[in-house]
């Protein structure tokens, strides 16, 4: 796929792996005597995977709706076939084995991502919402130590290689969905709704550092540079609260400014190590003004984690 440029790439794995994937391995449960109903155990597991961690801002939470409760008709109805016409007939060890272990890792990996959904971290911090007006998704986050799935950040070879993915252990992505019927993957930073929305500061302190001179990138071209791009960092003692992917020129602020909690103080952007629109905002416990060197925490809003796919309503 190296001449198939990002945008298309995504594409292609958004659609294998959120649509195609789970009736595929429905069919062939239906083909496969021997399976004892494994590959009905691992179907309903990757659905629930799925629902919970899957890329839904790309396709809107309507369709995560439609799609799973389609799923699991489906899923019934391969059931119920296979009941009715005894297709599960036969003893294969091996291949019971095998699915046993597919099964068994799925189920570890739904436990971990429970565990990111509902832990309550004894080092964490409770944030004012960045955005005003709208509906707003996590699309990564959540301790991603425990998840790569419900938060990328941690385990990221770029971010590991830099050296920067503890203190990025909470790192939180947000973008704002509605229902305007956009197009899917839109080559333009003006058709993502969360583009150029006013940024509300989440905590009061003082401003430690700004960059605000870095130009929007254009979606899904590629080639990022790594950074957080256009960038507010707010200090609060030995906290560091980060706000990145700005808009270019947009930030209010400059340093040393007492900043108050829900100033207005940026816009969103597309800047820096960024594909599409959207805002970085994580929070790091450091003593170093190197505070890439700290450690993440726990970001909480309303008393609840930021996870992965919850969706945040502000009025």
């Amino acid at each position: 796929m190296g001449m198939i440029n990002e945008r298309t790439q995504i594409i292609i794995r958004l659609i294998s792996t959120h649509l195609v994937l789970i009736p595929a391995l429905i069919l062939i449960s239906l083909l496969v005597k021997s399976d004892e109903y494994l590959l009905i155990l691992i179907s309903q597991s990757i659905i629930i995977i799925i629902f919970l961690t899957g890329y839904w801002e790309f396709f809107g939470l309507r369709m995560r709706m439609i799609y799973s409760v389609s799923m699991e008709i489906f899923l019934l109805a391969a059931l119920v076939l296979k009941v009715s016409f005894n297709l599960s007939t036969g003893f294969h060890p091996v291949l019971i084995a095998f699915l046993s272990i597919i099964q068994g890792y799925l189920l570890f990996e739904l436990i971990r991502i429970f565990i990111v959904i509902f832990k309550n971290e004894i080092n964490k911090f409770e944030i004012s919402f960045p955005f005003r007006q709208g509906n707003f998704l996590i699309t990564d986050g959540g301790n991603s130590k425990i998840s790569r799935m419900m938060n990328y950040h941690f385990y990221s070879s770029i971010h590991k290689r830099n050296k920067t993915n503890y203190s990025m252990l909470f790192a939180t992505d947000i973008v704002m969905i509605d229902n305007s019927g956009r197009l899917f993957l839109p080559p333009q930073n003006e058709d993502y709704p969360v583009y150029g929305k006013k940024v509300f500061s989440p905590m009061s302190r003082v401003i430690f550092k700004i960059e605000n001179s870095v130009m929007d990138n254009i979606p899904y071209s590629g080639n990022y540079p790594y950074s957080t791009g256009n960038t507010i960092v707010i200090r609060k003692e030995n906290r560091f609260m980060l706000l990145g992917h700005l808009h270019m020129g947009s930030i209010r602020v400059k340093v040393g400014d007492l900043v108050s909690e829900n100033e207005w103080v940026a816009m969103a952007g597309n800047s820096g190590y960024s594909e599409r629109p959207h805002i970085h905002m994580q929070l790091i416990e450091s003593n170093l003004e190197n505070f890439w060197k700290g450690k993440g925490i726990s970001i909480q809003y309303k008393g609840i984690n930021l996870f992965k796919n919850r969706l945040i309503e502000v009025n």
